[in-house]
């Protein structure tokens, strides 16, 4: 299993945020600390109209991974 890690900072409920992305085997993934204590893992998945959204890993808190996802997309298009 290839992994890679760069690690960027967003500014996430007005605190900045270190985000740690993780390359497995080609798919990235973003692990984000927050308060509760387990880091909060997402990626991109795509729903069965081919539309791509944010989901964390494992599934349930998919609200906290859409605004942090929508967050990390800015960070990308801001840098690239």
């Amino acid at each position: 299993m290839d992994t890679t890690t760069v690690t960027f900072e967003i500014i996430f409920n007005d605190t900045t945020v270190p985000v740690r992305e993780l390359n497995i085997s080609g798919r990235p993934m973003f692990m984000i600390p927050v308060q509760d204590g387990k880091p909060l893992v997402i990626t991109t998945a795509t729903d069965a109209e081919g539309k791509a959204f944010w989901t964390s890993i494992p599934e349930g808190r998919q609200a906290l991974a859409q605004s942090i996802g929508e967050l990390i997309e800015a960070h990308f298009k801001k840098t690239n």
